[in-house]
């Protein structure tokens, strides 16, 4: 991709409101990011009908439409106010965790699952403030990386990545490698993923997701299997100008009594119903601007490929 002069001076426009957030108090630049959340609702009218019809669609069919506007600004305002906070990761450190973070015996139960020496796979969706998952563990002294989309202008990349190391999170592109994220784990490390985006680039099956078929990506699964690694359902929810930490049962995908694709398709779906089951008590909390459900069986055959016939995890 090219580097037109116009994302150099985004790039600049960024680094300045960077510098704007991290001078403020948490608490101001908090809320000025929800009421820029708020207002950029009312100017991104493109983004915004995504929102209301995925809503509308997906999460309250027939509902009433001035709650569901309602709830569509809230996305706004939340993810404005996620930014914030990844903005601020340099602030963050083991001793004031508790100030942005609630959690009990969560991480007692993560070191119970790496006592078993096969690493972890820590799987989380766009909900709540997902950069914070990853950073919370990372904070917390826990080794490992997140799997990431590279940003093809490398300013911007190198932004974020820089953002993730200031908190130990070490990232691993989403093009790398199989044998990377494989190393993550034979060393008894964490492996963050997020795979509850349509990326037709990617190994895939159809599962039930709001109702509808969603094309969702199997590397987790296929990970898991190839090396006995249990799946960890993670999400940091936001309750105000705090998250929780929580953490559901670990899944742990087996092909025992089944075919390796059949045990593929039963695991994808087992967790993608976890998150589905948080993006409905969350939904303020979700992107719903992303098109959960772009890809379909027909789109897949005009092109001659079918769910999996897509890039695979070499397992």
């Amino acid at each position: 991709m090219k580097n037109r002069p116009h994302r150099f001076i985004l790039y600049l426009g960024l680094k300045a409101v960077l510098g704007l957030i991290r001078a403020l108090p948490r608490s101001w630049a908090l809320a000025w990011a929800r009421a820029i959340g708020r207002l950029t609702y009312y100017f991104v009218p493109r983004q915004r009908e995504k929102v209301l019809k995925h809503l509308s669609e997906a999460w309250s069919p027939g509902g009433d439409r001035k709650k569901i506007e309602a709830l569509g600004r809230r996305v706004f305002e939340n993810l404005a106010m996620t930014a914030v906070d990844i903005a601020r990761f340099p602030f963050l450190n083991k001793d004031n965790l508790r100030d942005w973070l609630i959690y009990t015996d969560e991480f007692s139960r993560v070191n119970r699952l790496l006592n078993e020496n096969n690493g972890l796979i820590v799987l989380t969706a766009h909900l709540g403030n997902w950069e914070l998952c990853a950073a919370v563990f990372g904070v917390m002294g826990y080794d490992g990386a997140v799997v990431g989309r590279r940003i093809y202008y490398e300013p911007f990349n190198r932004l974020i990545v820089r953002l993730r190391e200031s908190v130990r999170v070490r990232t691993i592109y989403r093009d790398s490698s199989p044998k990377e994220l494989l190393r993550v784990l034979r060393h008894n490390q964490l492996l963050g993923m997020l795979a509850d985006q349509d990326v037709d680039s990617v190994e895939g099956v159809f599962v039930n997701f709001f109702g509808r078929p969603a094309y969702t990506p199997t590397a987790p699964v296929r990970l898991a299997l190839a090396q006995g690694v249990p799946i960890l359902p993670a999400f940091v929810i936001r309750e105000g100008n705090r998250y929780r930490l929580v953490l559901e049962e670990p899944i742990r995908p087996s092909a025992v009594g089944s075919s390796r694709e059949e045990a593929v398709q039963e695991f994808t779906e087992k967790w993608s119903a976890v998150m589905e089951k948080f993006i409905r008590a969350y939904p303020d909390q979700w992107v719903w601007m992303h098109d959960r459900w772009k890809t379909t069986p027909e789109s897949l055959s005009a092109v001659g490929k079918n769910a999996r016939e897509k890039v695979p995890v070499h397992d």
